[in-house]
This record gives structure tokens, C-alpha cells and sequence, in this order.
């Protein structure tokens, strides 16, 4: 036996994920250097045994528990064992991008046609379980990069990207010429799906992002002159009736995937309104947030918030045609507007149902959101 004291380390670089030493005899002389964002873990036979962190480690029969009970007496002065080493490298990889090899095709549908779209974005990973990674992904491999780590989940990765956008345009109903308003909610879907998915392999990804969803060009003009072609006739308060629908029904999607509702971020604006207001502070300190009073304080909150949002009815005015008051301040507007243009509250949407199939449609939309049917304008009778 080599009485040489062996230094078992590896210097690898943030593109390489493990790395398996070239020393694979050791004895009670051999130090294990496992430098910071770094672990190693010996392997053997297919089994993955000791694992250290960062740090110099003298190999003993003290720290080498696993090994230990399967060779049983180690060391004693005499042989050296046989082992491989992996060196796991567990930082964050940042900035890891892709893209979409393959067009997805669905039908758009607002419009009813079949479109091909596209996506790309970027995202990060790291090792979160060197065990788990170095038997089921590394193998007896002696290098594993990130570009292999990325080639091999690009398969579940583009699946999830595809399954969630295109369950997203077709249950909320959202035009591929709107998607990019939920671009951020659908982001945190897709992420969620992925790191369910390969969580068995011992590895996560810290964010997703998704940069364009964009359907092809050819497909693009199509959209553009169907949706100019439903707005033909409209004049300009339908026109901008109809602007007002799409961005309140993707706010409304949006909020529906990141899980609050619309009185959820009402309550908010007036607790910011009210936080701005001159003696706002000494008003929250007698409510007892500056005792800590968890309880108490949200409580006080819903009244203070119901209280403001639900002020007494204003007499209703005498009213022309295509207009609409202000059921808080009493102030008249165009019947499209849905917040008052005076003291901002949100007005009482006035139910619509589509006289082909019955479904209850948006305030002042012009087209049924489940067949397409166009809608009288608002302020024209029934």
C-alpha cells in the first residue's frame, strides 16, 4: 500500500453539473477537498454511499459510515479501497434558454381559426439532491454538463410549455393576439408542472419565464383582419366598449391563475388609498398593528374596506341613453365606462346574456364569449 497522502478535489466550472474524480483508491492518509457549492459523494457498485459537503475531510471509518458497513473493516493500515468519487456542483445555473422545436397548433377562440404559435423564454436550475441525481441522471458518466442536463429534460420541459399554453388559450378563451397579458401567470404554471416532473431526478429549476408567445406570421395577418373585420360597422364608443371587454376579461384570467379575485385587489387599492391619506398611519396604529394584533388587525381591515367599498346608493339621476351614474357619488357617464371617472369606484356590471345560447356575457361586450354571437350595443333595446 502507497503510504502517499492522496488530495481527492475537483475544479470545476459553472458549466459542468458533476464530475467523477480519477482517484478511486483510497486509505486512512487520503483527504477528501470539497470546495464551497460542492458535494461529494462516493459511489459504488451502482449504490450511492458517503456523502460530504464543503470542507477538508480526513477519510476514516468515522466518516465513512456506508462504506464502512458494506467492506466492513476499512483501512487498518494495510489495503486501500476501491471507490469512485462524484463531485456534484450545486449552484444556481441562471439564464438556461429555450424555445418551442415544434409549432403548436390549436384554434384560436375568439376568431375560430386554426393558428400555429411559438414560444421561447429562459430558465435555471441546481442539484437539489446529489443522490438522487448521480444515480438516475449521471450515471458512469465522468462529466455530466448543464447542456446535457438541459438536452435531456428539454423533452418534459417543451411538453409542459405546450399542455399549459394551450389548455390556457382554449379554458380562459384567450385570443393568441391577447396571451401576452397572462404571459407571467402562465410562466408560474408551467414552472410549477416542471419541477413536479423532475423532481425524481434530483434536480429543480429556480424560475421560468416565459419571453413571446407569437403565432406564425401567415397566421398573424389572419388574426389581425378577423379581428378588423368584427370591428367593422362599430363606431367609436363600441369600439372602445369592445377594447375595455378584452383587457378587463384577461385581467379577470389573470387573476383567476394567480389565485385572488377582483374584490381581493380592490381591497388592497383602498388600503393603499386610505395608508396615503393624512393620518392614515395613526389611524392603522389604533387599529393595533403597532402591537402586533394579527387577528384583530384583519378583521378591522374587512370592515374598513366593506365600509369604504359599499357607501350608501346615490340617488339616481335622470338618464339619456347609452349612460349610466355612479351608484357611490351620483356622477354620470357613458354607459361602457366600469369605474367612475370622479371618485374611482367600481360600478355594478349590468348582467348581458347571449340571446343564441344564454351565456352570461361581460358588460358591454359586443360578442358572445362562448359562441361568437354578436350582442345589440349597449344602450339599444332588446
Amino acid at each position: 500500500m502507497s503510504n502517499t497522502l492522496s488530495i481527492i478535489q475537483n475544479e470545476m466550472d459553472n458549466s459542468t453539473l458533476a464530475a467523477k474524480s480519477h482517484i478511486e483508491d483510497f486509505n486512512a492518509k487520503s483527504q477528501l477537498v470539497v470546495h464551497e457549492s460542492q458535494e461529494a459523494l462516493f459511489f459504488k457498485d451502482g449504490q450511492a454511499l458517503d456523502l460530504f459537503g464543503p470542507g477538508r475531510h480526513t477519510l476514516s471509518s468515522d466518516n465513512v459510515p456506508l462504506l464502512k458497513r458494506i467492506f466492513g473493516a476499512l483501512f487498518g493500515g494495510k489495503t486501500p479501497f476501491p471507490c469512485e468519487v462524484f463531485f456534484i456542483n450545486k449552484v444556481n445555473v441562471l439564464e438556461l434558454m429555450w424555445g418551442t422545436d415544434t409549432p403548436i397548433v390549436l384554434e384560436d377562440p375568439k376568431y375560430h381559426l386554426i393558428v400555429n404559435i411559438r414560444a421561447n423564454g429562459q430558465t435555471g436550475l441546481h442539484v437539489v439532491d446529489s443522490r438522487r441525481f448521480v444515480v438516475k441522471v449521471v450515471g458512469q458518466l465522468p462529466e455530466f454538463s448543464v447542456e446535457t442536463v438541459r438536452r435531456s429534460i428539454k423533452g418534459m420541459l417543451l411538453s409542459a410549455i405546450k399542455e399549459t399554453i394551450a389548455q390556457t388559450i382554449i379554458e380562459q378563451g384567450v385570443s393568441i393576439l391577447e396571451i401576452t397579458t397572462m404571459l407571467s401567470a402562465i410562466s408560474d404554471v408551467v414552472l410549477r408542472k416542471l419541477n413536479a416532473r423532475i423532481a425524481d431526478i434530483g434536480i429543480a429549476l429556480d424560475h421560468f419565464a416565459l419571453n413571446t408567445i407569437l403565432a406564425d406570421d401567415k397566421d398573424l395577418v389572419k388574426l389581425r383582419l378577423a379581428k378588423e373585420k368584427r370591428m367593422e360597422g362599430m363606431n367609436d364608443a363600441e369600439i372602445e366598449a369592445y377594447k375595455m371587454t378584452i383587457l378587463s376579461e384577461a385581467r379577470a384570467k389573470s387573476r383567476a391563475m394567480e389565485g385572488y379575485t377582483y374584490q381581493d385587489e380592490r381591497r388592497f387599492d383602498v388600503l393603499e388609498g386610505a395608508a396615503k391619506n393624512e393620518g392614515g398611519s395613526a389611524a392603522f396604529m389604533n387599529m393595533g398593528v403597532g402591537l402586533g394584533v394579527g387577528a384583530g388587525f384583519g378583521r378591522e381591515i374587512g370592515r374598513m374596506t366593506d365600509a369604504t367599498v359599499q357607501q350608501p346608493q346615490q340617488p339616481v339621476q335622470n338618464l339619456q341613453a347609452g349612460e349610466r351614474a355612479c351608484s357611490k357619488c351620483g356622477n354620470v357617464m357613458p354607459a361602457s365606462s366600469r369605474f367612475c371617472s370622479r371618485c374611482g369606484n367600481a360600478l355594478e356590471p349590468v348582467p348581458v346574456f347571449c340571446p343564441q345560447c344564454g351565456n352570461k356575457c361581460a358588460e358591454g361586450a359586443l360578442f358572445c364569449s362562448s359562441c361568437g354571437t354578436r350582442l345589440q350595443a349597449p344602450g339599444k333595446e332588446t
